[in-house]
């Protein structure tokens, strides 16, 4: 066998040993807000405080309930995800657990988005960051 032949398995598992480490670093970080949506689809920690809500429910309730109606997207028999930091909680039910003095902002996304943010959630979502993620 000649140098090349034993070099090959040698460069692949470095290779993949590198592939690895990359897709592990990448899903170890903490989540991030990313760019700024639009208008109209986020509450921010300000807002979240000026209303004195309790949870992050009635955050929402108070300042931008169509969030929590399904009527208003794609999706209208569908129950919207909540995602807490990056991890699936369940439904919109599971935002009366989420203390409002502890949201850093809350995020909607429509079901014809969800998709692109990388949201399995045919209802749409509604995205909850922590202050703790920061």
């Amino acid at each position: 066998m000649s140098a090349h032949t034993h070099r090959r398995p040698a460069q692949l598992a470095f290779l993949l040993g590198g592939m690895a480490l990359l897709t592990a670093c990448a899903n170890s970080s903490q989540p991030t807000l990313g760019p700024r949506p639009a208008a109209g689809t986020f509450i921010t920690e300000a807002e979240i405080a000026s209303s004195h809500a309790t949870t992050a429910y009635q955050a929402i309730e108070l300042s931008h309930p169509a969030f929590l109606l399904s009527k208003i997207d794609l999706g209208p028999l569908r129950e919207r995800e909540v995602y807490l930091n990056g991890m699936r909680l369940g439904g919109i039910n599971e935002l009366r657990g989420i203390p409002a003095s502890s949201v850093r902002e809350i995020r909607f996304v429509r079901a014809i988005d969800a998709g692109a943010s990388g949201i399995a959630g045919p209802g749409g979502a509604i995205l909850v960051f922590s202050k703790a993620g920061r």
